[in-house]
């Protein structure tokens, strides 16, 4: 049997997903400090491939978070870029392991479209509910 070991549980739920896709069953078993996704040793090389390549990808995203949420470091945090729309960067403080557990679930990119959208939502009020902004939409496409 193959194991794969995860500091973040989201992380491990993403590998057990992948392995699921590839028609792979799974067990995931939390231990004292880390999770465990175990594997049958009768896999195919080439999923056994693409299993290899996904757990180092999670490892990396793993690491980062295990560290961030450990840091031995006096000063401790996280914050965010925001472009406005005049061009100008501010940074949003926030709390580290909050960033830790959204960074568990999307990629940067994604948080990051997330952070710009609100910020013009911020800067570009609009108080009508989505569904009325979708009827207006489809008014104007008639």
């Amino acid at each position: 049997m193959y194991e794969y070991v995860f500091f973040h549980k989201q992380l491990a739920q993403k590998f057990e997903a992948k392995a699921k896709s590839l028609g792979v069953s799974t067990q995931l078993n939390q231990e004292e400090l880390s999770w465990e996704v175990i594997l049958p040793e009768d896999i195919s090389e080439d999923v056994d491939d693409k299993l290899s390549d996904y757990y180092d990808e999670l490892f990396d995203e793993d690491q980062e978070l295990y560290e961030i949420e450990h840091s031995e470091t006096e000063f401790q945090g996280a914050a965010i870029e925001i472009t406005l729309k005049n061009g100008e960067k501010t940074y949003a403080e926030t709390d580290q392991k909050i960033m830790g557990k959204i960074l568990s679930v999307l990629t940067f990119d994604e948080l990051n479209i997330l952070i710009n959208d609100i910020a013009t939502a911020v800067e570009n009020p609009n108080d009508k509910t989505l569904c009325e902004r979708r009827r207006e939409d489809e008014v104007k496409s008639v």
